[in-house]
């Protein structure tokens, strides 16, 4: 068997495989053997048809089954035998016959070829996550607020921080209203009225709350804020946008009494001491959670700057075009229309485009420490793993995996559990650095 392959950019390859004569014959003539023994035909018994019979009768069936066989046998004895790392076959050709022998091309889309750098002792930086008294009396703030008796303020009083204003607004960009610029669904942004509005830093849009403050009711304020350059629409995003408001009822917030009776209106049977220590446990426990995800996501980072090798093409435009069908599908979903998305396809198929060339080769590194770790998903990690996913859904592990097994999704948590094993690697490895968040910050600007 001749076998010639052609490497090309994008990992690509072509695989051109000619197989001899008598292959060929073997193969015709074992499949034309289960024919003839297997065959029913009226007028003969079964196994007695004669051959010119069969081959007359079956012979486009017979003609393409001879040549899946021996393309399939020969592209997978060719691939074993140049040692190819195959993803999947992107294109297939047959060529002429001579002599018999059959003559193939197929365009193999190959594994990226690189050696993996050393991937522990990885030096990573991540902000030191504590569980502060602080933070305790600021959970401890929150729920008392949500717990507040709103009351009618004084005659005459003004607005002040903390207080909660009923408002009405309409907002605009450049002099156009933000009902004509913003989809429906996103309508609240642009125009309200009797909207409450508690009077706090960074409430509702950043430096909007500090120019209410003062307002009394019945007076109208004109207030200009510069919308957050991420978490909103980009069509306002980072653009400065004029709000006319008028002011409604004031209203005081009279917050419950931090005390034992507070405590146990929370958490039934707790004191507010031991309320305290509840809320440090969950914080801890959050805490540690988020470390590990700064670690990893460090700690990829890391390993990825160390390491450029070429991507398969189509592997990317595949990732890439799934991550286009879920912002589509996500900005649809927040009332964005058509005409919309079309005038920002540039720049949703550019993000997708780049954060898919990241995600594939990150996949890429990671299943080869998976090869050199000999990771193994065991099947407690998978009831453990659907077990988190049954908890932030709410339901029963056993509805999840129901729903797994109608949509195939058991293979791909199995999949996302060793890529997490990978990534616990790098970090148990990891040479931490811990930082302030603010100091953190700092240096990353």
């Amino acid at each position: 068997m001749n076998i010639t392959v052609e490497k090309l950019p994008n990992c690509m390859a072509s695989l051109s495989v000619q197989v001899p004569a008598e292959k060929h014959a073997a193969a015709r003539n074992a499949i034309l053997a289960n024919y003839t023994k297997n065959a029913a035909i009226p007028g003969f018994r079964k196994g007695k048809v004669p051959r010119s019979v069969i081959e007359k009768r079956f012979k486009d069936e017979i003609e393409k089954e001879v040549t899946d066989q021996v393309v399939n046998e020969s592209l997978r004895e060719a691939i074993k035998q140049e040692n190819l790392n195959v993803l999947n076959v992107a294109d297939f050709q047959t060529g002429d016959s001579t002599d018999g022998n059959v003559n193939f091309t197929v365009r193999l889309v190959l594994a990226p070829e690189f050696e993996l750098p050393d991937y522990k002792g990885l030096n990573i930086t991540v902000p030191k996550l504590e569980v502060t008294d602080e933070q305790i009396d600021q959970v401890l703030q929150r729920q008392r607020e949500q717990m507040a008796t709103l009351k009618p303020a004084p005659e005459g009083k003004t607005a002040a921080k903390g207080d909660f204003v009923s408002i009405d607004y309409t907002a605009t960009l450049d002099g156009q209203p933000l009902t004509g610029i913003l989809p429906e669904a996103e309508h609240f942004i642009a125009s309200n009225t009797g909207f409450l509005l508690k009077l706090a830093d960074d409430n509702f849009v950043p430096g909007f709350c500090a120019q209410i403050e003062g307002i009394a009711t019945g007076e109208s304020r004109e207030v200009k804020v510069t919308m957050p350059e991420e978490g909103i629409n980009d069509l306002i995003a980072g653009k400065e946008v004029v709000f006319t408001v008028v002011a409604g009822p004031i209203q005081e917030a009279e917050l419950p009494e931090l005390n034992d009776e507070f405590a146990d209106r929370l958490a039934e049977g707790k004191t507010l001491a031991e309320l305290r220590t509840l809320i440090r446990e969950n914080s801890e426990v959050q805490a540690k959670q988020k470390d590990l995800e700064n670690k990893r996501i460090a700690a990829m980072e890391a390993l990825r700057d160390k390491i450029e090798f070429d991507l398969p093409e189509n592997v990317v435009n595949n990732a890439a075009q799934r991550r286009v069908n879920e912002l589509v599908k996500m900005n649809l979903e927040r009332g964005l229309t058509q005409d919309m998305l079309v005038e920002n396809e540039a720049s949703i198929l550019e993000a997708a485009g780049n954060q898919a060339k990241v995600d594939v080769k990150d996949e890429f590194l990671l299943m080869e420490i998976v090869k050199k770790e000999n990771l193994q998903v065991t099947q407690q990690d998978m009831i453990s793993r659907i077990g988190s996913i049954a908890y932030q859904a709410r339901t029963t592990p056993q509805k999840v995996i129901k729903s797994l097994q109608k949509n195939n999704g058991l293979e791909n948590v199995q999949h996302s559990v060793i890529l997490a094993k990978a990534l616990d690697v790098l970090v148990q490895h990891a040479n931490v650095e811990y930082k302030a968040a603010e100091a953190l910050a700092d240096a990353q600007a």
